[in-house]
């Protein structure tokens, strides 16, 4: 045994060998009890009976179920016992060693693996220093426990109302119900249940329902708020065992959420047609936390299919021709376990060719400039309503005066330049399967007249920093954007395309929220880079560069969008030693590449499809390409000057200004990557159209007295297919004549008129014929 008090204390004071002056006596420690000089414990009671010479009965329930009290007296200095709790069988099940503060033991042993409705032991022992144990005491009893299964307890579907522990529903007085479903123990006669505020609070009465398969426990709540629902078993002695706890909540005044269907039917899209069969899906509530029950489709008296719902989600197959043409409600009876409430939900269907009724479409404005009318706007949206069935889809057709709008089948419809004065109105048509279509149009309303479209743009200059907070674009449909010849040189071109009756972009757009209507998709040709596509510079813009010393050279600007069909865009430029050139249009290059000119100037414009600009003043053509034109050679025979010098293709053979005249021609075509050359032929007074002769060859007279007032050209070979060769002749008095093409006639009929110059210019096959300045003829009379 342990020594105790100031024996323990002296012992201690000893062991650290301090002496002090007045020695202190200290008693000698006598010697370590052995086992079987311990005494046995005595007295003891389990489950508060007290132990004798037959076996107490002991009963544990509720939550006492699964603990065994007892309680044992010892002798004085025992600070130690041992209880072992044996089955039936003398096994031991739980035991513990126990430190004692006094004279009785008051503990509590598990009481899970020991027998029910049998007798087992308690041994109590009390335990030496050497870790042995002495003498025991036993007590045997005879243990009936409450049962401890845990309990599965679910909302009975169809009630007044079901409670869920996720949802405040009902109300105090409205009532529900639970039922116990399972598992359960063998010995169970009964429930026994009640309520509580708290899990961890007693209901103030035990009620008791027999043990059926489905046991409904009624629950008819007295105040709101959070409900703890709480079941026990009973068995057949009487015994209440471990309760299970079911959390709901019960709803305030008007605060009470809507308790969704036990079963919500849905018919499925037929994805086989041939088969003869539909399918009506029926899932089943998430109050259930595992799905039970049973399901049953009737039309009418008919039953159509049943299936049981070992899953949450369930289909049930039906033959069209079981219930027959026309809208149909079916009706879906749902019945949670033997004995509950029938709980009813209904699908409206039609399966065999069903009209739809009612519905009605309207156009209303996506976007509005003022007045929100559709007839004041370009976008349109066709708003449906009031059919039923709900349609699966529409089909949408809009029309103009009645017919057919080619390619217009959305429910939105970006109006068109063509629309204006005319009557606008959508067909919407219902469709679903197993439906027969129905169509509605729309009241038509006639367009008023709209805004043409316009462009806004400018230049900025080589060498100047971007700034952010200008608008660039000062110049308007047509105007001079630059300044042209004081050397000034364009670095960027920025421009977009306005209007007040349309959504317009100055780059491709892809929204859908607002359709553009009309972008312009523009390149620039750029010093030492070549062509380039758009970029984005603080919201705006721009072809060509920023900051990098280089000139823009050349753009090229074509019409997008959904309009593009509906406006041409038209562009010229201004350049060193050629003045403005011709209009280029719709993508075409405008400027010059290969001769380093820079853009000066540049105007823009955006017209109507069809209607055409008038030449530039110079006649020039819109676009020349050093590469292309330096195939081409042009020698003028000037009298009295004689022949002067070799120009490229562009540039003028002779004098604008001048008292001689242009008498012969020496033309020269060397194709760089085709065969062929080109033919000349000469208008000579005496002897009239000359015979055509070849490259270099003179056409025209140098050594006689007689005038040259025109020529013909036309090439030859490979350069043929892939060129036109266009020419003009400078008569004095006069001007530029108009552009001849391909063997036409370019100069006077009259020998009178003095020609001075000439131009020889190649084109691509396929590209838009060159425009005559002033429109003068190539050949005057």
């Amino acid at each position: 045994m342990r020594l105790r008090g100031a024996a323990v204390r002296a012992a201690a004071a000893f062991a650290g060998g301090a002496l002090v002056a007045s020695s202190v006596l200290v008693p000698a420690v006598p010697a370590a009890a052995s086992a079987a000089d311990l005494p046995a414990p005595s007295g003891i009671t389990v489950g508060g009976q007290v132990c004798g010479a037959e076996p107490v009965t002991v009963a544990l329930d509720r939550e006492g179920s699964t603990v065994l009290p007892f309680t044992a007296e010892l002798d004085a200095g025992v600070d130690r016992v041992t209880a072992v709790a044996l089955d039936s069988l003398g096994n031991a099940a739980t035991t513990r060693t126990y430190e004692t503060y006094g004279q009785v033991v008051r503990e509590s042993l598990r009481a899970d693996d020991l027998t029910d409705n049998a007798v087992n032991t308690l041994r109590v022992s009390v335990l030496a220093d050497d870790g042995t144990n002495g003498p025991a005491a036993e007590c045997t009893f005879l243990l009936r426990r409450g049962p401890i299964a845990q309990l599965s307890i679910v909302p009975v579907l169809g009630a007044e109302t079901v409670y869920a522990s996720w949802s405040s529903r009902g109300g105090v007085g409205v009532a529900g119900a639970f039922a116990v479903v399972a598992p359960r123990s063998p010995d169970t006669v009964a429930f026994a249940y009640g309520y509580a505020a708290e899990n961890t609070a007693e209901p103030a009465v035990w009620t008791t329902v027999p043990a059926t398969e489905h046991a409904v426990i009624p629950f008819v709540p007295t105040i709101a708020g959070q409900q703890v629902v709480k079941v026990a078993e009973v068995d057949e002695t009487g015994l209440i065992g471990v309760a299970t706890d079911l959390k709901v909540y019960v709803a305030r005044p008007d605060r009470a959420e809507d308790v969704p269907p036990a079963v919500t039917p849905r018919k499925l899209t037929d994805t086989q047609p041939d088969d003869d069969l539909v399918t009506v899906r029926l899932t089943l509530t998430d109050d259930l936390v595992a799905p039970a029950g049973e399901a049953t489709l009737y039309d009418g008296a008919t039953e159509l299919g049943r299936t049981t719902f070992d899953a949450r989600v369930k289909d049930v197959p039906v033959r069209p021709s079981q219930v027959g043409p026309g809208h149909r409600d079916l009706r879906v009876e749902y019945v949670q376990f033997a004995g509950a409430p029938t709980v009813t939900s209904t699908l409206r269907v039609c399966l065999v060719s069903c009209p739809f009724t009612g519905g009605s479409v309207a156009v209303t404005s996506i976007t509005s400039v003022g007045n929100s009318h559709p007839s004041y706007n370009s976008s349109y949206w066709a708003r449906v309503d009031g059919f039923s069935p709900i349609p699966a889809s529409y089909a949408y057709q809009w029309l103009r005066d009645g017919a057919a709008i080619k390619g217009a089948t959305s429910d939105r419809y970006l109006s068109s330049p063509a629309d204006v004065g005319r009557s606008i109105s959508v067909r919407a048509t219902a469709l679903g399967p197993t439906m027969s279509p129905r169509a509605v149009t729309s009241t038509p309303f006639t367009v008023r007249p709209r805004d043409t479209m316009h462009v806004s743009y400018g230049l900025s200059g080589v060498g100047s920093p971007w700034e952010s907070n200008y608008c660039y674009c000062q110049a308007s449909d047509g105007q001079s954007a630059g300044t042209a010849g004081i050397g000034w040189a364009a670095q960027a071109l920025i421009a977009r395309p306005y209007s007040e009756s349309y959504w317009t972009s100055p780059v491709p757009s892809t929204s859908t929220e607002s359709q553009a209507a009309f972008w312009f998709e523009t390149e620039g040709y750029v010093q030492g880079r070549g062509w380039v596509g758009s970029k984005a510079r603080s919201n705006m813009y721009y072809v060509g560069s920023i900051g990098e010393k280089r000139r823009l050279e050349a753009i090229r600007i074509s019409p997008g969008g959904p309009h593009a069909s509906f406006y041409d865009v038209w562009y010229r430029v201004h350049v060193p030693k050629l003045g403005w050139l011709g209009w280029a249009k719709n993508g075409e290059a405008s400027g010059t590449t290969g001769f380093a000119y820079r853009i000066e100037d540049v105007q823009i414009r955006v017209l109507p499809k069809g209607k055409t600009l008038s030449a530039s003043t110079t006649g020039n053509a819109p676009f020349y390409d050093r590469t292309t034109q330096n195939q081409v050679t042009v020698q003028p025979y000037l009298r009295p000057a004689g022949w002067r010098t070799v120009v490229r293709g562009g540039a003028t053979a002779g004098y604008t200004s001048t008292s001689q005249r242009l008498n012969a021609v020496r033309v020269d075509v060397n194709g760089q990557r085709y065969s062929g050359g080109v033919q000349v032929s000469a208008k000579v007074e005496g002897s009239g159209w000359r015979p055509y002769v070849g490259d270099t060859r003179v056409s025209g007279t140098y050594h006689r007295t007689n005038r040259t007032s025109a020529y013909r050209m036309r090439l030859t070979g490979e350069m043929a297919k892939q060129y036109d060769i266009y020419y003009r002749v400078h008569v004095a008095g006069t001007g530029w004549l108009g552009w001849a093409r391909n063997n036409g006639r370019a100069g006077t009929e009259s020998y009178k008129y003095r020609n001075t110059a000439v131009q020889v210019v190649l084109v691509k096959k396929g590209e838009r014929p060159l425009m005559s300045g002033y429109g003068r003829a190539a050949y005057k009379g």
